[in-house]
């Protein structure tokens, strides 16, 4: 299959830097109040969808997450989480808002399930996903040696 990657209009830039600006701010708020950055390591929960990150072997943050879609670097194709067979209905309809949104306006790259991407291609639709959802952050996890991009949904350490 040969695929290609959508098109970008401007209304898609506008949304975009909207995006990366939001989760700038958001970033400054994690490294201000738990100096998001300066940790030493970070651990999984994929069960319950936390993460922990541990500074000198002690927790830090903990947030928890939602998978946006994994960029894998063989093939250099971008593909969705909403587009995995196995996701749980929780997910899709967290989502789902992202796809939907992206249908209305007719951003492919929202809605087209697998797409050529660069590692810039995917930090950009996981900051629109953080924007569209409201998230605290974004962050790049590694799955059996592919990268995830995820954005949190909560903090979970006051």
């Amino acid at each position: 299959m040969n695929l290609s990657k959508p098109q970008v209009d401007e209304s898609f830039r506008v949304l975009h830097k909207k995006a990366h600006e939001f989760v700038t701010d958001q970033h400054e708020i994690l490294t201000e109040d738990f100096s998001f950055g300066a940790y030493d390591q970070y651990s999984l929960d994929t069960e319950k969808s936390n993460i922990s990150f541990v500074k000198d072997g002690e927790e830090v943050l903990k947030a928890g997450y939602q998978a946006v879609g994994y960029l894998d670097e063989n093939s250099g194709l971008w593909t969705w989480r909403w587009a995995n067979p196995a996701i749980s209905s929780v997910e899709m309809e967290e989502l789902d808002i992202i796809k939907n949104y992206g249908e209305f306006f007719s951003y492919g790259l929202l809605t087209q399930a697998e797409w050529p991407a660069t590692e810039g291609d995917a930090w950009a639709v996981t900051a629109i996903a953080a924007y569209l959802r409201g998230g605290k952050g974004i962050f790049k996890i590694q799955i059996d040696g592919t990268p995830h991009f995820v954005y949190f949904t909560k903090l979970l350490t006051t």
